[in-house]
Formats: structure tokens, sequence, C-alpha cells
């Protein structure tokens, strides 16, 4: 039985290798060529909530996108707002932000300037494919406002309304602050706060009340929403004192003895003077002594 001759030549042995590195090669570049992967979306927020008159940016972040385009569709409306880079429908509040970033990665930001109730609703990003290849975000447009007095009596009643209004899914955690702090029983045990949500005007309600304001009851009073960093309100609260107030003429001894001239001032009531009693006329105080003098003479006689 005859052997199997392999050749050893180093011809032969260069030869094998450089088929190998050509495979070798081919299945790398086959690999890592993009052609073969399909565009990503990367994770992103994709329910969104802004204030009414604000910005409100609409995110989709892709990664291998290559040569296949980027539209964005309101699908409330049925209708596309931008095709690649170009706004397809022509409205001033509409912008759309491309950026490219590393690793294959391209921002296509859906932007809404001035957003209104009537920009709210469902919105998709998409990418041109053979297969469905959709990313959905939510927008949901917000106005909130509080009403009250701006500047009240001492003792008088404070009433400040906070009102959320927008869609249906109005966030109904709305809490209280005064200058900053979070208004609790315990710091404020003289307050009452009342919620509720009203499903005929999409509003959630929530009112601050104290019945006798005190001057420490100044300060800023905010209204937002514990989950919806956006929505929140302001209003500027001042506790003063109007009552009329009464000066009262000083002694010149008294002026001098505090080295200033002075008015004190009293807020309520009246001020009596140190002397209150009323002085006898001279003519009967003469009378009553004449009598006392005769009284004590007969006496002794």
């Amino acid at each position: 039985m005859d052997k199997l001759i392999y050749p050893t030549t180093p011809v032969f042995v260069l030869w094998i290798m450089f088929l190998l590195t050509q495979v070798i090669t081919e299945s790398v570049e086959q690999f890592t060529n993009k052609s073969f992967i399909n565009p990503v979306f990367l994770p992103s927020v994709t329910n969104i909530t802004v204030k009414r008159g604000s910005l409100a940016v609409l995110p989709c972040s892709i990664q291998y996108l290559q040569d296949k385009q980027v539209a964005w569709r309101s699908v409330d409306e049925d209708k596309f707002l931008t095709i690649g880079k170009k706004t397809w429908f022509k409205s001033d509040q509409i912008i759309l932000e491309h950026i490219p970033l590393s690793d294959n990665i391209t921002n296509w930001d859906l932007l809404i300037k001035n957003s209104e109730f009537i920009n709210g609703g469902m919105y998709e990003c998409q990418i041109t494919s053979t297969v469905d290849l959709t990313r959905r975000v939510q927008l949901n447009i917000l106005e909130i406002t509080i009403k009250g007095h701006r500047s009240i009596d001492r003792g008088e009643r404070i009433f400040l309304v906070c009102n959320v209004t927008g869609g249906p899914d109005i966030p109904t955690d709305i809490m209280w602050y005064k200058d900053g702090h979070p208004i609790t029983s315990r710091g404020f045990p003289h307050a009452i706060i009342t919620k509720y949500k009203s499903k005929v005007k999409n509003s959630s309600i929530t009112e601050f009340i104290v019945d006798r304001s005190v001057f420490s009851d100044t300060g800023v009073y905010t209204c937002k929403s514990k989950t919806v960093k956006n929505v929140k309100a302001k209003i500027s609260l001042q506790i003063g004192d109007t009552v009329n107030f009464k000066s009262v003429p000083v002694s010149e001894d008294l002026k001098e003895e505090k080295g200033e001239q002075f008015s004190p001032v009293y807020t309520s009531g009246s001020l009596q003077t140190s002397n209150s009693c009323h002085k006898l006329p001279l003519s009967l105080f003469t009378k009553s002594v004449f009598i006392i003098i005769t009284l004590i003479y007969r006496l002794t006689v």
C-alpha cells in the first residue's frame, strides 16, 4: 500500500498560510461589516411631560443607521412631520435636530417650540427598512397656575388655588412648598390642604388654606408635582398690617432723656395718659379746706 506524500516544501507552506489568512480576513470583514447589522434604537424616554409654552424634545437615538432614513410621524393625525433631514410638515414649531455621534450613533430628535395642548399626543420615529423599526413617544402638555391674593393683612384668610390642566394623564401628586421647604402638618398645623380631580375639565386642583394669617406666613409658595419636574408654579405672598396708627405726643422731658425725638405708635386701643384722674375745680377745693378747719376749731373749743 502506497503512503500518502504531503508536500513539505517552504513554498507550499507559505501558500497554505496565505490561504488561511485570506479566509480569516474575509470572515472578520463579513462579521464586522455594518451592512449586515440592522439599525437599532438606543434606550430613551418614551413618555414626556412639558409645561405649556415650553420646548418639547422628543428623543430618537439610532445606531448603525447607514444609508437608511429616519422619519417622524404624528400617530394621532396620521401624517409625516419630517423625512430625513427635511421638515415635511411646514410649521414654525417643528424642528429636526440631527446630531452625529461616535460609534455609528446619530440623534434624530424632534423639537416642538412653544408647545400647546394641540401638540400633545403620540409620535413615532421610523426607520425606512423592510422590517418594522419604529419607536413611539407620548407627549403630554400641561398648564399649571396659582391663583390667590399676593398681599393680605395679618389675621385675614389665606386661600391659594393650584390648578393643573391638560390631557388625561394629569399628575395628582401635587405638593405645596414654602420658601423651598415642603409644607407638612407638623410645620404648618394651622394650614389645611385639599385635593380633588375634575374629569370633565381634565384638571387636578389643590388648595392651601389658612383661616387666620400671621406675619411668619409671608414667603414664596410653590405647588409642583413630585414625579414630573416641569410641572410647577410659584406665588409670592406678603402679610402686612394696615391698622390705623395713632401717634401720641411725648413730653419734652422724656424726649431729652431718650436723647432723640420720637412718637410711640399704638396699633390697637387707645392710649391713656399717666394722669388719668380729673382735677377738682379750685373753688371746690378751697371750700373743702375751710369746712375741715372750721370743724377742727369747734371740736377744740
